[in-house]
Formats: structure tokens, C-alpha cells, sequence
């Protein structure tokens, strides 16, 4: 009997030790800006360039008003409607009425708005002209957290999309942190870092992009996870339950 009660309190204290030490997270695991980790490459900031599949949308300003009043959509927005896009094709191109095509792939926003402005002045030779991107967006999929947010500005960072969306829960693994992110072409590409390493600052990863997916990964640690007395209290009593089985089994 005694030697069943000494294998019963070994069962108890590896199952306790086992599930108790699965389930902590350090400050290694969830702090950012961390010295140590991997040594990702400085890539300064650069302008968007415009891709296939992209959307843009233009306003025009000339003394014209008939004109701009039905490009920019004056009399259908008041019956509803909104300004229209004009999608960029396979051919880099996109089709604006009145003005025909026009190739924008590959150029900035200021750099389309001089094109597409160019454009337009041949026919209304003061016409000024803003373009916007249409799909200036980012999104966020975890089993946690799902969304999609506005890039309100250029140079967006990853941490200021943190403080948008909140921190990564402790069970996502933020050292395989992905980004599904659009080439030239408009074909995806993953990439993967660690979201803890201070050498992300000024790299590739640093600065959000239009269209950018970010991914996080459930870490295996989730399955150990105690989020409740509840959950500590079926904790406890699975080992004991466990060991007692065994150890009836054996007095038998």
C-alpha cells in the first residue's frame, strides 16, 4: 500500500509539474523590442507602388465646373452613388472616362496623379488632379482577432498597427509572426519574422503595406492554457484522477 501511495504522489506531482509548466508564459515570450533574436537587415521606408488589381480614384479641380462636376461625381453621389475606381489590369493600365487608358503600374501616387494629370490637360489645360488608392487597407487573422483596418498613413508602422488592433494574446506565437504581402505583379509572397526582435525597426517587416495580411499562428502552448478556476480546478483533478486509476489498477 505504501508503495502504490509513493507511485500515486509521483503521477500527481509530474502530471501538476507537466501541465503548471506548459502553461506559463514568460517575458521572453511576449515582450517586444527584445536585443536578442534574429538580426533582420535595415530597408528604408519606400513609397507605395502602384500594383495589379489595385484601385485608385480621382478627383479633378479646374475652372471647368460643368466638367468636374460630372467627374468627380457630383450629381450621382446626390442620387446615391459614389465616386467611382478605376482598377488597374494586367496591362498596368486603368480606363478613365473621356481620357481612355492610362499606365500607371509601378508608379507612386504622386507620380500617377503627374501622369493621369498630364493626361487631362490636354483637354482641360488647368485641370489639377488628386488620386487616392482605393484598397488602402491592411488585415489582421489569428484565431483571436480578424479584421481589416485603414493604413491612415504612409509610413504606417507594425506598432502602430499593434496599438490599432491590440497585443497578440499570450497563445500566438509572436517569433513566427507572417505577412502574406503582394510582389509587382500582384502575386502573394510570405514572409516571416519575429515580432519580439528590436532589429525589426527599419526593415523590411517595420512599415505596413497596402494590401499586407498579417498572420499569427497559434503556439502549442494554447493546449496547456489554464483561463479560469475552472480550468485550474479540471487541472488539478485530471493527474489525480489519472494516478488514482493507475493506482487502483495496481492494488488489484
Amino acid at each position: 500500500m505504501k508503495k502504490g501511495f509513493k507511485y500515486f504522489c509521483y503521477c500527481l506531482i509530474i502530471g501538476l509539474t507537466t501541465v503548471l509548466y506548459s502553461s506559463c508564459t514568460s517575458p521572453k515570450t511576449t515582450n517586444l523590442l527584445q536585443d536578442k533574436g534574429p538580426l533582420y537587415a535595415a530597408k528604408p521606408f519606400e513609397d507605395y507602388k502602384l500594383q495589379i488589381n489595385d484601385e485608385i480614384s480621382c478627383s479633378i479641380l479646374t475652372s471647368n465646373k460643368d466638367f468636374s462636376d460630372v467627374f468627380n461625381g457630383v450629381i450621382s453621389s446626390e442620387i446615391g452613388g459614389s465616386r467611382s475606381s478605376y482598377p488597374i489590369v494586367e496591362t498596368g493600365d486603368i480606363s478613365i472616362p473621356f481620357f481612355g487608358e492610362i499606365q500607371v503600374l509601378g508608379l507612386t501616387i504622386p507620380e500617377a496623379e503627374e501622369v493621369i494629370q498630364n493626361r487631362m490637360r490636354q483637354a482641360i489645360p488647368d485641370a489639377q488632379v488628386k488620386v487616392f488608392l482605393k484598397n488602402n487597407y491592411y488585415y489582421v487573422v489569428s484565431n483571436q482577432q480578424n479584421g481589416r483596418q485603414n493604413i491612415y498613413k504612409d509610413n504606417m508602422t507594425i506598432f502602430q498597427a499593434l496599438a490599432i488592433n491590440g497585443m497578440p494574446g499570450p497563445d500566438l506565437e509572436l517569433e513566427k509572426v507572417k505577412i502574406i504581402r503582394l510582389d509587382e505583379t500582384g502575386r502573394s509572397i510570405i514572409k516571416e519574422f519575429d515580432l519580439r526582435a528590436e532589429s525589426i525597426i527599419e526593415s523590411e517587416f517595420y512599415y505596413i503595406k497596402p494590401n499586407d495580411m498579417i498572420y499569427y499562428s497559434t503556439s502549442k502552448r494554447a493546449f496547456f492554457r489554464i483561463n479560469s478556476v475552472t480550468g485550474l480546478i479540471a487541472t488539478i483533478i485530471a493527474p489525480i484522477t489519472a494516478a488514482l486509476v493507475i493506482l487502483s489498477f495496481r492494488i488489484n
